[in-house]
């Protein structure tokens, strides 16, 4: 409530729109469970970027607008 009581004040949804994608990715991550397991797994810390979970062929389903 502290991000919408702070975009209200300002004037800008940016911040609430930020919260809103980043809650709907959550979902979308809980809601696939070989994608959830991949990011359960430990990975390797020497490298910045960690793999990409999805296994080839598996496209991301579209997010509406």
């Amino acid at each position: 409530m502290d991000t919408v009581r702070a975009a209200g004040s300002a004037d800008d949804g940016a911040p609430v729109a930020q919260m809103l994608t980043a809650w709907q990715h959550t979902a979308e991550v809980y809601a696939d469970p070989e994608l959830l397991a991949a990011l359960r797994r430990a990975h390797n810390h020497r490298h910045s970027h960690p793999a990409n979970p999805r296994p080839p062929g598996k496209a991301k389903s579209p997010t509406p607008n």
